[in-house]
């Protein structure tokens, strides 16, 4: 069975998913809490108190929404209209956008997962399904949308429209983990994670700019090209020029571009079922060091590693071109047609506007998202008491995060205990979390929901059967 997926289909769902989560494949609050295995995300350094088996499917479970300009107040009409370009063209949707709005969606589950002491050492292995998807939307997509549908006082006869455009990028792989760490004399730890990756997806669509120029007569001055006639259309006279700069890259099983007569990319389509179309290596590497009993300094690399997608699964376009529409040359006809059946639908997701055009099918490789972690604890209260700062800092190829946090947790006993953070950089001023553990169960969030004004939003559920004898923790 093959299923044809115009270009915008990509754009539609990171918009329908807005906001998006921000550092879902881990969670900060949970960082300093004694006992907790799943810091091991964070810094495959911290070794819990005990080894563990996760409940499959369940063992960590990361989910979370963000957005720099986009509330949840929008979410769900925007989930309702994902598919109406009238709505992303109102004064309600624009006018609460900013001049680059960013948008993400991570996502983390650790399907099998294990972890148990061996001597002095600790050793974790980890089966995992991760997803990616960032997006930098120009306020001036829409903008163009709008003007291109004759929605606004955009006047055809001599038209000056341009966009710096937007990226978006979409990526999800499986990883097989196996860690360790152990203690080098009594204040440093160190450890380290190797994964194998196995490629699911990778589609990376990129529209640097699109300027579009009209000298036209003949025409209303804001006339809609998705009801104009046959008769009106003929009697356009004079030249538009649209040009573009744009690339699509993607990596997917049974992935392959659909072209319409003129070889230009109108659509993606895809046959079979879904694979693996990649492989990879990554690795972690994290250390502790205690200046003393009370006070611990840590810091960790995460995602350093690739995926090598295979030729027979990688799809290439790209345009740097300037197509001339000219209506009164020996191709009036065919070009006032081709012209209108750019302009009618008005999007600028429409592949008929990016121009692209299929290229050979190459081997790729892309980067994992490389996140810097930095962290400074200190311990009171007979070390019940835990006060830490966190820095952490997610690098993509379209959006670089940074965080600071400031925790605090506070254990009961070996069974329960409780944190809460504070996160002042990616929340608006709403970045409170709090972190739960109760036995084998812990519940988290970084980002707690403040009602229709959040921004973001974070949680994280883990549970683990605890195996062996206690040790020492790291911290």
């Amino acid at each position: 069975m093959r299923s044809k997926r115009n270009l915008k289909v990509m754009a539609s769902l990171l918009l329908a998913l807005t906001p998006t989560a921000t550092f879902a494949q881990f969670n900060r609050t949970t960082y300093f809490m004694e006992g907790v295995q799943l810091r091991q995300q964070l810094n495959p350094a911290l070794m819990p108190s005990r080894g563990y088996i996760g409940i499959p499917f369940m063992g960590a479970m990361n989910a979370g929404i963000s957005s720099n300009s986009i509330s949840s107040d929008y979410l769900a009409d925007i989930v309702d209209n994902s598919s109406s370009a009238d709505y992303f063209t109102s004064d309600k949707f624009i006018n609460q956008l900013k001049h680059d709005n960013r948008l993400n969606i991570s996502v983390a589950n650790d399907l099998l997962s294990a972890g148990w002491y061996a001597d002095k050492g600790f050793w974790n292995v980890n089966l995992s399904v991760r997803v990616d998807a960032d997006a930098n939307i120009k306020r001036d997509v829409f903008e163009f949308i709008r003007a291109s549908r004759g929605l606004s006082d955009q006047s055809w006869a001599n038209a000056n429209l341009h966009t710096d455009g937007f990226r978006a990028k979409v990526s999800s792989y499986m990883e097989a983990g196996v860690g360790y760490a152990r203690p080098f004399g009594e204040r440093l730890v160190l450890g380290a994670k190797v994964k194998l990756l196995f490629g699911i997806a990778d589609i990376d669509a990129k529209v640097e700019d699109v300027t579009m120029k009209t000298n036209l007569s003949g025409i209303a001055p804001n006339q809609d090209w998705s009801t104009i006639t046959d008769e009106q259309l003929k009697r356009v006279k004079g030249k538009a020029v649209i040009r573009s700069r744009a690339s699509l890259r993607g990596s997917m099983t049974g992935l392959s571009l659909a072209t319409d007569r003129n070889n230009y990319v109108d659509g993606i389509e895809r046959s079979g079922s879904i694979g693996f179309a990649g492989y990879g290596i990554g690795a972690d590497f994290g250390a502790t060091y205690k200046l003393g009993h009370d006070v611990t300094l840590s810091a960790a690399l995460l995602d350093l590693g690739f995926i090598s997608w295979g030729k027979s699964n990688t799809v290439s376009s790209s345009s740097d071109v300037e197509r001339v529409y000219d209506f009164d040359g020996v191709h009036a006809g065919e070009h006032r047609e081709d012209f209108r059946k750019t302009m009618k639908s008005g999007e600028i997701f429409n592949s008929d506007l990016w121009n692209l055009k299929g290229q050979e099918s190459k081997t790729r490789t892309t980067s994992l998202r490389t996140t810097m972690v930095l962290g400074a604890q200190y311990k009171l209260l007979d070390d019940k008491l835990t006060l830490g700062a966190l820095s952490t800092t997610r690098l993509g190829e379209v959006n670089t995060q940074a965080e600071l946090t400031l925790a605090g947790n506070y254990s009961f006993n070996r069974h329960i205990g409780v944190a809460l953070s504070y996160s002042m950089l990616q929340s608006q001023g709403k970045g409170l979390g709090i972190g739960l553990k109760l036995g084998p169960v812990t519940l988290a969030t970084d980002y707690m929901y403040f009602g229709k004004d959040s921004r973001t939003v974070s949680a994280l559920v883990g549970i683990s059967i605890p195996i062996g004898s206690r040790h020492e923790s790291s911290l």
